[in-house]
């Protein structure tokens, strides 16, 4: 019986030790300490740098001045494990070695097991953060696809060299998609990747373009750089300037006209976002707290259930929410360490988008003012974010890939290589082709179901006259090129008709020899039998001559 109960004993420590190994990290047993030799010099009530306080679990999964660090359940997710792993920037501890990696592995599996804080706790009730697509929210562009009319394909400007494209836009109701150049805006088509016509811009050079959500209207910024600014907007069915807004003492860096095309927003290196009206084109609203060059902006579609909003974004990576009557602030969005590049709100607007030099890709909850996800795009930095219909996401930036993410982060497939940094990114109306525009200043199209590429856009077109010059060029080399091949086919056809009147002696000769032959091999026979009768006879004869025995 001893015996019996000194095994059991063993077989239940030994199972206990095994279940023990096998539960989860808890925060203050293995993941505090870890903290205190690798974190808490920055990051504790005194010094707290980020706003961020690691000493304690409730400190810890509050969060700092960026918003939670914490997701439990979810460590790729966790802001915090994608610094201290190194995939995000700022890396974690800075200027110091990676923390060890079985020291990571502890940090990972305490917040992959839901950020327990003590032994015998229970994990901690993961969010669930609401990023489907609102698929009923949407209001869909009615009535046929707005498409231009007959434009001039007459340049404006011819450069040595494509310039960086900087603004690239795709109707989302028509087949046409816009490229911003010098003194010009480019229209091509999307399926056939033809030039459609050119835009006169003589503001300057433009840097940002958007259509708005009905593809009726067409809006362009930009203008000389320390100079002057301005915003331009189209009637796309008719191809004409409806509208010319602001005066500004420096180019135009972003622009958008509001869902009820009532406002627009306009920014640039002034630091200061102006809210004009449409009607007048005056001045209703300035916001002022952006603390370097405005690099992006773009209000909420109408769809969005939250209400009328506006999203800015500037150089120093601030990001802000507004309501536009009235310019009141709706909420600061903390996260991106680095300027803010592009911004797409999702077609329902319920999520917004934002991408950065710091090379993240974050979803906001608009109504909260909070970070939904977040994750590493692209190394070295993201410059280009847009939604495709169905909620997913596509991305490019300085590692020169153009990227397919599904809604709730994970990579989906990617292109091959562009041919520099990509810059800008758009999607068709259906969702079917993706265009990016690279720092070489080419726009290249993809297939989206298999990142193939389907073409690409002239983005530097020579003058009609001279694009005629080439055209007579190539047609009189291909005349010249038929006309010697014609001689060439005459003498050849020359050549055959000889060879056939000589074939056709040569047969002849040939069949007179052949019948000479067949006469000679005749005579020969004849001769042999004449021959051999003649000396039968001969012998006939002499023995009829010979004396009688």
């Amino acid at each position: 019986m001893l015996l019996r109960f000194v095994l059991a004993m063993l077989l239940l420590a030994a199972f206990s030790k095994a279940r023990a190994a096998e539960a989860p990290p808890t925060f203050n047993d293995q993941v505090l300490p870890i903290f205190r030799e690798k974190c808490c010099g920055c990051h504790n009530p005194d010094k707290k740098k980020g706003g961020l306080d690691l000493t304690s679990h409730g400190q810890t999964m509050a969060g700092g001045s960026s918003g939670e660090v914490i997701a439990a359940g979810d460590a790729d997710g966790s802001y915090l494990w994608q610094l201290a792993s190194h995939a995000s920037e700022p890396k974690m501890p800075p200027e110091s070695d990676k923390i060890p990696a079985e020291m990571l592995d502890v940090i990972k599996r305490w917040i992959a097991g839901g950020a327990i804080e003590r032994a015998g706790g229970g994990p901690v009730a993961r969010k669930t953060a609401a990023i489907a697509l609102d698929a009923a929210a949407v209001a869909a562009p009615e009535g046929p696809l707005v498409m231009p009319p007959r434009l001039s394909l007459e340049v404006i400007s011819e450069a040595a060299r494509p310039t960086t494209i900087t603004a690239l836009a795709v109707s989302p109701h028509g087949e046409v998609a816009a490229v911003g150049g010098r003194r010009q805006l480019l229209l091509h088509h999307t399926a056939s990747l033809e030039l459609l016509g050119v835009l006169p811009f003589p503001e300057g050079v433009v840097k940002t373009v958007r259509f708005t959500r009905n593809g009726k209207l067409l809006l362009a910024g930009g203008g000389e750089a320390a100079k002057s600014g301005r915003v331009v907007i189209w009637d796309v069915a008719k191809g004409a300037r409806i509208a010319e807004l602001g005066d500004e003492y420096d180019e135009v860096l972003a622009a958008d006209l509001s869902a009820d095309q009532r406002l627009v927003a306009l920014g640039g290196p002034a630091r200061v976002v102006r809210l004009l009206t449409t009607a007048d084109g005056e001045v209703e609203s300035e916001l002022r707290k952006h603390t370097d060059w405005v690099t992006a902006i773009e209000f909420s579609p109408q769809s969005s259930r939250q209400g009328a909003l506006l999203a800015t974004g500037d150089r120093a990576g601030n990001l802000f929410l507004w309501e536009p009557r009235g310019g009141r602030e709706h909420g600061t969005l903390k996260g991106h360490t680095a300027a803010i590049t592009a911004m797409a709100w999702r077609p329902d607007g319920g999520v917004l988008a934002t991408v950065s030099e710091d090379g993240s890709l974050r979803l906001w909850d608009p109504k909260e003012s909070k970070q939904l996800k977040t994750w590493q795009a692209h190394s070295g930095g993201a410059e280009g974010v847009a939604w495709l219909p169905n909620g997913r996401l596509v991305t490019t930036g300085r590692d020169r890939r153009v990227k397919l993410w599904k809604a709730d982060g994970p990579l989906e497939r990617e292109t091959a290589p562009l041919a520099d940094i990509g810059t800008r990114v758009a999607v068709t109306t259906d969702g079917s082709r993706i265009f990016a525009g690279d720092w070489s200043g080419a726009v290249t199209a993809f297939t989206t179901a298999d990142a193939s590429q389907a073409g690409t856009l002239d983005t530097n077109p020579p003058p009609l006259a001279k694009r005629l010059q080439l055209a007579e060029k190539v047609l009189a080399d291909a005349a010249a090129v038929g006309q010697s091949a014609a001689e060439k086919a005459k003498a050849a056809a020359d050549a055959m008709q000889v060879a056939e009147s000589q074939v056709a002696a040569a047969r002849k000769a040939l069949e007179e020899a052949e019948e000479q032959a067949a006469a000679a091999k005749n005579e020969q026979a004849e001769t042999a039998r004449r021959v051999e009768r003649w000396r039968a006879e001969l012998e006939f004869s002499r023995a009829q001559a010979a004396p009688a025995k």
